[in-house]
C-alpha cells in the first residue's frame, strides 16, 4: 500500500530556559500527545503503522550533584507514569555538576499493534525523573513531538 500520512502532534511543556520545576524520583509528565490513526483502519493499513517520536528536556543543577536522569515514553497511559506500555527508556548519568547542561534529546520509534491502531488514537507520554530528590531542576525547553504514517511503498 502507498505511504499514508496519518497525523502529527506537538506538546510544549516549556519553550524557554526559565523553569523551576523539581525533577525527582517521582516521574514528571513533560509531554503528552494523541496521534490519530483512524484513517489507517479505513485504508486497511492497521498493521503497517509506524510512529516517530522526538523530545528534548533542559535540566540544571542547583547544588553539586551526581544524578541519573531518566526519560521514558509510554504508549496509551493515563498521563501517570507506569500506566502505559513503555516503548522507550534511557538513563543519562550527570556527574558532579553545578551548572546547566545542554538539553537532553530523545528519538524513538514505535510499531504499534493493529489492535492499538484500531482504537483510532494512540496516546504517547514523555516523563522525566532523577534518582535523587533534590538539586535537579527542569529548566527547559521541554518539548515532545510525534508523527504517524502507514503503508509500505
Amino acid at each position: 500500500m502507498a505511504i499514508q500520512f496519518l497525523d502529527e502532534r506537538l506538546s510544549v511543556h516549556r519553550n524557554n530556559s526559565t523553569g523551576t520545576e523539581a525533577v525527582t524520583t517521582t516521574p514528571l509528565l513533560i509531554g503528552d500527545i494523541g496521534l490519530q490513526t483512524v484513517a489507517a483502519v479505513s485504508a486497511g493499513n492497521s498493521g503497517l503503522v509506524r510512529v516517530a517520536l522526538t523530545g528534548i528536556a533542559g535540566i540544571a543543577f542547583g547544588i553539586e550533584e551526581t544524578a541519573n536522569i531518566t526519560l521514558t515514553i509510554e504508549r496509551n497511559g493515563t498521563g501517570t507514569a507506569g500506566t502505559g506500555t513503555v516503548i522507550y527508556t534511557d538513563m543519562f548519568f550527570i556527574g558532579d555538576s553545578t551548572f546547566d547542561i545542554p538539553p537532553i534529546s530523545v528519538v524513538a520509534g514505535d510499531f504499534p499493534p493493529a489492535s492499538v491502531v484500531a482504537a483510532g488514537e494512540i496516546r504517547y507520554s514523555l516523563f522525566i525523573s532523577a534518582d535523587v530528590d533534590t538539586g535537579v531542576t527542569l529548566m527547559g525547553p521541554a518539548v515532545f513531538n510525534g508523527s504517524a504514517s502507514a503503508g509500505t511503498t
